[in-house]
This record gives C-alpha cells, sequence and structure tokens, in this order.
C-alpha cells in the first residue's frame, strides 16, 4: 500500500501491481508450460512432454485428453507405476462419459499390469472391461478385451482359455474388418504355433513383424507384441528370430520416436540385442545394462529380469 496526502488526511492507494498482475503471470506460464508439453509429445519428445505434464499436473487438473498423452510419456519414460495410475484416473473419467472408451483403457491398464509381472490385476482389468462392454454392439474393444484374456491366459498357463480368446479374437477381427486385430490374431496364431513346438509359428510371426509391425496397431498392443515375440524365440533358443525381430522393433521405434529418444521400447530392444549377444567389451556392456535398467525395470518384467541376469554374469566375469 502507498499513501497520499489530500484535504488533510492520508488516504491509502491500494497497491494493484502486485498479487493481480502475479495470478495472470502464473495463468500464462501454465499455459504457455502445456503448449510446450503437447508440442513435445507431437515431435516424439518424451522426456520434454513427461516433464511439462508433471510440472502442470502438480498445480492444475490436466483435462482427460491431456492425462492420457500424459500416461503415455510416463511409460515411455520407464515410469510404470506413475503410468499405470494416471491412466486409472482417465477410466476413473470415461466411466462417466464414454463406457466403450473406458473398457478399452481396463483393458490397455490389465496389459500393463500384466507386462509389470501382476497377472490377478490383469484379470481384474479384464473382468472391469468385459463388465462394461456387456450388452455393447460389437465393436473393436471386445477385440482388444480379447488379445489381454488370451496372453494372460498364455502367461497363467491356461492353454484352453488361451484358444478360446484367440478364437473369438480372430472372429471379431473378421467381422469388424479391422486391420489391427487381425494383426493382433495373427500374433497370437503365431505365438501358440512356437509355444506348442510347431515350426510354422515362426512364419506366421515372419509376416506379422517384417519388415515391421502395421502402423494402425496402437503402440502399447504392439509393444506388447514384440516383448512377447522376442521372449518367446530367446526361450525356443531361436537365434535368427531374435536378431530379426529385433531389428524389425527397432525399425518400429524409428518410425515411432527420434533415434536419439531414450524410451523404455527402445531399451526392451535393446536388452533383447545385448542378451543375443552383441559384441561390446565387457565395461561398455555393464554401463550400458546399468543404463537399460531404469527404463524397463518397472515397464517389463521379463526385460527386467534378463537386465539382472545380464548384470550378474558381466559383473561375475569381471570378478
Amino acid at each position: 500500500m502507498s499513501t497520499e496526502w489530500a484535504s488533510g488526511a492520508v488516504r491509502r492507494i491500494p497497491d494493484r501491481s502486485r498479487l493481480p498482475a502475479l495470478r495472470w503471470v502464473v495463468v500464462d506460464d501454465r499455459i504457455q508450460l502445456l503448449a510446450v508439453a503437447r508440442s513435445a509429445y507431437r515431435r516424439n519428445d518424451w522426456r520434454t512432454s513427461y516433464e511439462s505434464f508433471s510440472r502442470v499436473d502438480s498445480v492444475q487438473t490436466l483435462d482427460t485428453d491431456d492425462l492420457a498423452v500424459y500416461a503415455s510419456v510416463a511409460w515411455r519414460q520407464g515410469h510404470g507405476r506413475e503410468s499405470v495410475r494416471i491412466n486409472e484416473q482417465v477410466h476413473t473419467r470415461l466411466l462417466r462419459t464414454d463406457p466403450v472408451l473406458a473398457a478399452t483403457k481396463a483393458a490397455e491398464l490389465g496389459l500393463a499390469w500384466l507386462a509389470r509381472g501382476h497377472v490377478p490385476l490383469a484379470v481384474s482389468w479384464a473382468q472391469r472391461a468385459r463388465t462394461l462392454l456387456d450388452g455393447v454392439p460389437e465393436t473393436s474393444a471386445y477385440g482388444y478385451l480379447a488379445y489381454l484374456v488370451a496372453v494372460t491366459a498364455a502367461d497363467s498357463g491356461d492353454d484352453a482359455q488361451f484358444a478360446e480368446a484367440a478364437g473369438q479374437l480372430a472372429t471379431l477381427a473378421r467381422r469388424l474388418d479391422d486391420s489391427a486385430l487381425t494383426t493382433l490374431a495373427w500374433a497370437l496364431d503365431g505365438m501358440a504355433a512356437v509355444a506348442a513346438g510347431d515350426p510354422a509359428g515362426f512364419e506366421t510371426l515372419d509376416r506379422v513383424l517384417l519388415p515391421v509391425l502395421d502402423e494402425p496397431v496402437p503402440v502399447e498392443w504392439a509393444g506388447d507384441v514384440y516383448r512377447r515375440a522376442l521372449a518367446l524365440a530367446r526361450h525356443h533358443d531361436a537365434g535368427a528370430r531374435v536378431a530379426s525381430w529385433t531389428q524389425s522393433m527397432q525399425r518400429w521405434c524409428d518410425a515411432t520416436e527420434p533415434e536419439s529418444t531414450q524410451s523404455a521400447y527402445r531399451a526392451v530392444c535393446d536388452v533383447h540385442r545385448l542378451a543375443g549377444g552383441v559384441d561390446t567389451g565387457r565395461a561398455d556392456l555393464v554401463s550400458r545394462v546399468v543404463g537399460l535398467r531404469r527404463l524397463v525395470a518397472d515397464v517389463d518384467a521379463v526385460a527386467a529380469a534378463m537386465v539382472e541376469d545380464l548384470l550378474s554374469r558381466s559383473l561375475g566375469r569381471a570378478r
């Protein structure tokens, strides 16, 4: 407050230069930061997008679309637990506006929990998706749910449920003429054949993965196909397939993000490449694996275990 002498009395004049101006500066900063977050996402700069969304989210409520993008970049930066937490908020909002989208988000959440090694939680989210779709006409959401049920059954060793869900997905893909669901159905067919010892399964997966996974498949689901196919090839000592599918995943990453960008998907790809015996110095190998550990530890249980094995073997040789 300042003072002014008038008519022999002191009149206090409010200082309008402080609080109102500060408020507008804060609002403008938030708007600018949100624009930075969105722009960074469009140009596939996951780190800048994640950090900017995080700062905005700490001071104001993001709308549903921005919140979904925030969850996506959090996952790509290796923050799996945080990504799931954010996506659960997205799911809660969608429950009030679009039950079908909420069901698709529930299936996506189930897939994320499964990738992190939590089968019971994946089953729970699949049940939520199924409840939301009860009575809804056929839509692609049923297909993503069928894929989730199938891969959850595969991880649980339930061959009968896997076969049933895979069959449902294939039928639905034909009825809807949905190229993304068709690709996922082929992937399940190939995985089932390989697991059963049928070499034709590798050829089916080649059809899906080479030269690169079809663009219409949403990134979360495409990433799951790659991680599963690579783990399956390693389990069956199919070194040539590990090499070719790793190269395919590398091309897929290059198509969706700058080569210099660090992301969980690139890290998973690099883990499989290193585990495949890429020639590298011992010290360099340990350094690279330690760098990958943070990115995969909270998003892919299989890759995380592979990292620990690589570190154990490398450090054991060093001693």
